[in-house]
């Protein structure tokens, strides 16, 4: 098997990240798409809000992140690519014309043309340095508070590992929101998550990719294309 490179894919809830991971891994063709969302515990187990006693979705603790780091270190160690979880996520259609595909392709193709990578989907890939370290290349989607929220509050709902999930009304001021907050402000301006990345970002290697109202999937893709060329 050629070399790994991991490639995180990261960002709060509608930013982006799951679209742009996936048009990436069908524009590469060695390549293969990971989702963080496949690690959630069971619906049973998701912890519930003290405050608002609906289930918090949006937390670290949501998340199974043993079973996810023992897959992280078992690639880097060359273990199989296979993860035991079936996929919650249904890919979207690829919003890209025959010509675009061709254009961004043809990019495609001299960058880590003899690696085999992989891309990871999700939306708390960088609140934690011990997983940061497995990741060979980090691209952190972004947007405003008003943009995310537009998006997240169109969607219809979400697949679980039990059935179907869809969000109270207020969700994600309530707990979407300030999750991101807690988890990933510290890579940000001032604390500051509608700001432009720091510091701490840049010393962990974490390219931002901001996705505000307007930007096109190509326009997106170019963008990532840029930061994994480098």
């Amino acid at each position: 098997m050629s070399e790994l490179v991991i490639i995180a894919v990261g960002g709060p809830s509608s930013s982006g990240k799951s679209t742009c991971a996936n048009a990436l891994h069908c524009l590469f063709a060695k390549s293969i798409l990971v989702h963080l969302d496949d690690f959630y515990f069971p619906d049973s187990e998701i912890p519930v809000d003290n405050k608002l006693k609906v289930q918090n979705w949006d937390c670290p603790e949501a998340i199974d992140f043993d079973k996810f780091y023992r897959y992280l270190e078992n690639l880097k160690l060359g273990g199989p690519l296979e993860y035991d979880a079936p996929s919650l996520e249904i890919d979207p259609d690829l919003k890209l014309t025959t010509d675009e595909i061709s254009s961004l392709k043809q990019k495609c193709a001299s960058i880590m043309p003899h690696k085999t990578l992989v891309f990871i989907d999700g939306f708390m890939l960088f609140h934690d340095q011990k997983l940061i370290s497995l990741y060979d290349k980090k691209l952190f989607f972004h947007a405003s508070f008003e943009t995310l929220k537009q998006r997240r509050e169109s969607r219809q709902g979400y697949n679980t590992a039990e059935g179907f999930w869809v969000d109270p009304p207020h969700y994600f001021e309530q707990i979407v929101w300030p999750e991101y907050v807690k988890t990933h402000s510290y890579l940000f301006e001032n604390g500051d998550v509608n700001s432009s990345l720091n510091e701490n970002a840049a010393k962990l290697g974490i390219q931002g990719v901001r996705n505000d109202e307007g930007t096109t999937l190509q326009d997106l893709v170019e963008m990532a294309l840029e930061k994994l060329r480098d």
